[in-house]
C-alpha cells in the first residue's frame, strides 16, 4: 500500500541544526530526524513512505519571501512537495499568494501559535479569499502547542466558522484537527465542517478508539496521514495507522489516495 506523509518539516542545510535544537528545547520534545531535506528522505524510506509534503511557517513579515523561495527551490526535489507560507501582518501577503501559486505550490501553511492570530480575525479574510480565488489549500495547527500551552488557538468553533465563511476553500486541521483535543473533535467537529484532518503528532497522544471514531465519523476520504516529522515518528505513525479499526481500502484513502486527489497525481 503506497503511502505519503502529507506533514513533515524541513529546512536548509546550513539552518536545520540550529532551528532544531531551538524548537525542541522550547518544545520539550525529541526530534526523529535532522529536519534538513536529506535527512527527512531517510527517516520517511525507513518507514515506508514513498513521498513527503513539507510545511513551512513564515514567522513574520519579513521573512515569508525567503521562506518562500526555500519551499519552492524544494518543491518536486526526488518525491517531496511543497506548501508556502504568508505572514497575516504582511502587506504583501496576497501577492506572495501569487507567486507561490504560479510557482506550481498547491497550497500554504499557516500556524496561529507562530504567527499570532486567530482563525476568525477578520484580517485573514483577503488571505483566506485569495487562497480560495487561486485554488490553493490551507493547512493550519488545530488544537494547542507545547510551545504556547497558556494560550489556545485554532479551536473547533473557529475551525466550523471559516469552513463556513469560505466553502469552496480546502482547509486542513492538522493532528486530527486539535492537538490534544481528541475527545472534542471526535464529538464537536467530525462530520460536522467541511474540514480535511491530517494524522500527525497522534502516536501516545490520540487513543486507537477516539481516533477511529474521528475517522467513522469525519469519513476516511477526509483524512490524510502525517507524521509532523520530525516531531512525530513517521514509522510510529504508520504503526498507529495499521491499527485503526477501519477497512483496508479507507487505510488506503489516508495514506495515499486523498493526498494524490489534493495535489492532483502526486509523482
Amino acid at each position: 500500500m503506497k503511502i505519503f506523509d502529507f506533514h513533515t518539516h524541513i529546512f536548509p542545510d546550513e539552518l536545520a541544526g540550529g532551528f532544531l535544537e531551538r524548537l525542541a528545547t522550547g518544545m520539550n520534545i525529541t526530534p526523529y530526524s535532522n529536519a534538513t531535506l536529506d535527512g527527512t528522505i531517510e527517516v520517511t524510506k525507513k518507514a515506508g513512505i514513498e513521498g513527503f509534503l513539507t510545511l513551512h511557517i513564515a514567522t513574520n513579515a519579513n521573512q515569508q519571501s525567503k521562506v518562500n523561495d526555500f519551499a519552492i527551490a524544494t518543491h518536486k526535489v526526488g518525491k517531496c512537495m511543497a506548501f508556502g507560507s504568508v505572514h497575516p501582518s504582511s502587506s504583501e501577503a496576497v501577492s506572495e499568494l501569487k507567486r507561490i501559486h504560479s510557482a506550481g505550490l498547491k497550497g500554504i501553511k499557516m500556524h496561529p501559535d507562530y504567527q499570532q492570530f486567530n482563525l476568525t480575525d477578520k484580517n485573514l479574510y483577503p488571505i483566506y479569499d485569495a487562497c480560495s480565488q487561486l485554488g490553493l489549500m490551507i493547512l493550519f495547527h488545530a488544537g494547542h502547542q507545547p510551545a504556547f500551552m497558556d494560550v489556545l488557538r485554532g479551536t473547533i468553533p473557529e475551525i466550523k466558522q471559516i469552513s463556513k465563511d469560505f466553502p469552496k476553500l480546502t482547509f486542513i486541521g492538522a493532528h486530527f484537527g486539535g492537538l490534544m483535543l481528541a475527545d472534542e473533535v471526535a464529538e464537536e467537529l467530525a462530520g460536522k465542517a467541511k474540514v480535511y484532518l491530517d494524522t500527525s503528532a497522534s502516536v501516545g497522544v490520540v487513543s486507537i478508539e477516539t481516533a477511529t471514531k474521528i475517522v467513522q465519523r469525519h469519513g476516511a476520504e477526509n483524512i490524510l496521514f502525517g507524521s509532523d516529522c520530525p516531531w512525530g515518528e513517521p514509522k510510529a505513525h504508520v504503526e498507529f495507522v495499521d491499527r485503526l479499526k477501519i477497512t483496508d481500502r479507507e487505510r488506503e484513502l489516508i495514506y495515499y489516495g486523498n493526498a494524490e486527489r489534493l495535489l492532483d497525481k502526486i509523482f
